[in-house]
């Protein structure tokens, strides 16, 4: 820092380390709030407008330059102005909270997304604002800065899962509304009645943080936006007259999850998760003897046709499967559910489903189900999975709302744990759903050394037909999957079961042969053209790009309509600068900056869901970590040799790069050989490998501010900082595309590749 530029307080840092906070906490619990409300394919667009909301402020603070000048004057060592404006942003941003939660929550659902998307974009508006004038003001101390926002955004991140999981949504959101009042406390106001202001509207606020939890509980459930949607579960049971009722609402990290009774339907109540994920919770009596009526259900069958005696269900939820496996006589069953509210709400209503989930014969896990298979080191005579999809958004958007549980490496792990006559079935949606699990599972089977003309005499495939509409569909589609070829016994049991329930046989080896496998049968076409055979994308799906419910050919428009608004919004913020040449480096410079971080943060997030066994956790800490990592960068990169350029290179991105190419080397081997530690050795492992490229990742940001600064190019940071901003949608939607396209290794080289182009940034 040069002796004759001021150093800043620690009390503003820890202001912005505190807006900081509440902002991240602020985007994810707004997430959250989306899911339940609208189609998880939306909320990623209204999320990313959270960094649009950042480049808008940015615009503003450009154009308000001047006016803000005269207020603060020209004397930059006196910080006490700057203070009390800094005040007057937070308390703006404070009753920006307040205002967006509270129309959350009291209006009914607004079938519009502008609507949405314009409630969630203010708060980000003012701090937009505020940081491009903090930068602009104090360029030579960006890293302390830089810093404090990072850190802040980082512990937000692993802050926000706890709030929820232990306070619920109304809770949280009045916490986070409370925190901007704590910046407000600490800084000086511009007179008495705002500072009163300030101090009155929280102590009134922090009232609901007192609410009994009942009382807690019962406003969430009440939330219109999502019961008032024909969109969703509840809201088109009320239009089409079923007068529904929520017994059971938990709103946590992971999802909303609500039990809702029907009372014309007495026998069942729907499990939902967001509103729309939904799974039938049974009235049972606890007597295994009394489930025959389970027995005419298509996904009992595949229990039928060999020995059941120890059974796993993936994906457990309201018990359907776990009921199935205890009609076949199942003495060992392993009930596997990712959401935790879903056994929560099982347990609750034990009286009425039989207490089905503490049975004697049942062992319940609350993890990953792909995460359970590999890591066990039991056998199982067959591994059931129905209706089993996670549409639930954790805070990154589409990228982390797929799975790994339909990928080919997913099928491997599955027959790796069968027992001698095992097999897997899965319920699945419709025949999109159907035809891609049997690509994907050929794929695995040639994996393990099946010639490929033979995989079909290893499934079988079933399903009822019903009309709805005038138009026969098809009804739960069942496959099985067998490690061995069905025997001729398996086979006739299975005609005759699913003949027995007035079901259609698609596929039984040598029984019901299915045309369409008739050419891989004769070794005439390959696996990639029996795939392309379908009007539809049913190619088989990989962990590296794990969007099995991605049917289109193409990219989804939404994602091109984002990526189209994120360049025209960079674009307009760039032309007009053109025609000042010292202005092109330094767009071009912080655009790649916000474009190729995003590239490396979301396909590096999504490559340790399967390591850490939750995607929440892998969100969360692996986010936490490389802003951290980034925070640190930021603060030391003033420091030789940090700092340090040889000929025409810039250092620090460049290893940044090199760290990215060597993660996807070394980074399954890292996976394969930890394996085995516990969940709290592997987030530290996992924590320390975002961290490391994290550390170079954040450098150049705050050394470009601080050249603007040297060169007496402070007037155009929060231009900059709007570029960086737009282009990191940009970058974000692109990362998406390049995954779903060619696979997350391939996405994040691209990111590296971006940093590389950075580090011939010598000067800006």
């Amino acid at each position: 820092m040069q002796k004759d530029k001021p150093d800043i307080g620690r009390i503003i840092l820890l202001s912005i380390f505190v807006i900081s906070l509440s902002l991240f906490t602020y985007q994810v619990a707004l997430t959250r709030l989306y899911s339940a409300i609208l189609s998880y394919h939306y909320v990623f667009l209204t999320t990313s407008f959270a960094i649009l909301g950042v480049g808008i402020g940015s615009i503003l603070a450009y154009k308000d330059s001047a006016r803000l000048s005269r207020i603060i004057g020209t004397d930059l060592a006196q910080t006490q102005k700057v203070t009390i404006q800094i005040n007057k942003w937070v308390f703006a941003l404070a009753l920006g909270f307040v205002c967006v939660f509270v129309l959350i929550y009291v209006q009914p659902f607004i079938d519009s997304l502008v609507v949405y998307s314009v409630l969630g974009i203010i708060p980000f508006i003012v701090s937009g604002y505020m940081f491009s004038m903090l930068f602009k003001l104090w360029p030579w101390v960006i890293g302390k800065m830089y810093f404090a926002d990072l850190i802040g955004a980082g512990a937000g991140s692993v802050a926000i899962v706890s709030l929820l999981n232990h306070l619920g949504m109304f809770k949280t959101a009045v916490l986070i509304c409370l925190l901007p009042f704590i910046a407000a406390a600490i800084l000086p106001a511009a007179n008495k009645k705002l500072k009163i202001a300030q101090y009155i509207i929280p102590v009134i606020l922090a009232a609901g943080l007192f609410l009994p939890a009942q009382a807690a509980t019962m406003i969430e459930t009440n939330f219109y936006a999502m019961l008032n949607n024909t969109g969703k579960t509840f809201g088109e049971m009320q239009r089409t007259g079923l007068a529904p009722e929520i017994v059971f609402s938990r709103w946590d990290s992971f999802a909303r999850t609500d039990l809702i009774a029907i009372p014309d339907i007495p026998q069942l109540k729907i499990l939902t998760i967001d509103g729309s994920a939904n799974a039938p919770m049974y009235a049972f009596d606890g007597d295994a003897n009394h489930l025959d009526h389970f027995k005419s259900n298509t996904g009992f069958i595949p229990f039928t046709i060999a020995q059941s005696d120890s059974a796993l269900v993936i994906g457990a939820g309201g018990g359907r499967g776990v009921l199935y496996a205890l009609a076949a006589g199942s003495s060992h069953i392993a009930a596997v559910e990712i959401n935790p509210a879903s056994i929560e709400a099982a347990r609750m209503f034990g009286d009425f489903n039989g207490h089905l989930f503490d049975r004697p014969e049942v062992r319940t896990y609350i993890q990953d189900g792909r995460n359970f298979a590999r890591t066990t080191d039991e056998q199982f005579d067959i591994i059931f999975l129905s209706l089993v999809v996670t549409n639930t958004t954790q805070g990154v958007g589409l990228a982390l709302s797929e799975n790994y549980i339909h990928t080919v490496q997913a099928m491997e792990d599955y027959l790796d744990i069968l027992s001698a006559d095992g097999r897997i079935a899965f319920v699945t949606h419709d025949q999109n759903s159907l035809i891609r699990l049997t690509t994907t599972a050929m794929q695995a089977l040639v994996n393990r050394g099946v010639a490929l003309q033979d995989t079909p005499d290893h499934m079988a495939l079933f399903y009822l037909l019903e009309e709805i509409g005038g138009q026969e569909q098809m009804i739960a589609p069942v496959i099985i999957i067998k490690d061995r070829p069905f025997s001729a016994q398996e086979r006739l049991i299975l005609e005759q079961e699913i003949l027995g329930i007035g079901a259609t046989p698609a596929h039984i080896p040598e029984l019901h042969n299915w045309a369409t496998f008739t050419p891989i049968q004769l070794g005439l076409i390959s696996l990639d053209e029996f795939a392309d055979f379908f009007s539809v994308n049913v190619a088989p799906v990989t962990d590296n790009s794990p969007y099995f419910f991605h049917f289109d050919e193409g990219i989804p428009d939404v994602l091109l309509y984002i990526l189209l608004f994120s360049l025209l919004g960079a674009i307009g913020l760039f032309v007009p600068h053109l025609r000042k040449k010292e202005h092109l480096k330094p767009s071009i410079y912080f655009g790649l900056l916000g474009m190729g971080f995003m590239m490396i943060q979301i396909p590096l997030i999504q490559m340790f869901i399967l390591y850490l066994g939750h995607p929440t956790l892998a969100f969360s800490y692996i986010l936490a970590a490389m802003l951290i990592g980034c925070g640190l960068g930021g603060l030391l990169s003033s420091r030789k040799p940090f700092s340090h350029t040889t000929g025409k290179i810039y250092l620090p991105p460049i290893v940044a790069a090199a760290l990215c190419f060597a993660l996807l080397i070394f980074l399954q081997p890292i996976f394969h050989s930890t394996a085995g530690m516990s969940t709290v050795g592997k987030m530290i492992i996992s924590s320390l490998i975002a961290a490391i490229p994290g550390f170079f990742m954040g450098m150049p940001f705050p050394r470009g501010v601080a050249l603007l600064g040297e060169r007496s190019k402070r007037e155009i940071i929060p231009v900059m900082l709007g570029i960086n901003g737009t282009l990191s949608v940009a970058g974000s939607v692109i990362s998406i595309i390049l995954s779903m396209t060619f696979g997350f290794t391939i996405a994040l080289a691209a990111g590296a590749v971006i940093y590389l182009a950075i580090g011939l940034f010598r000067e800006i």
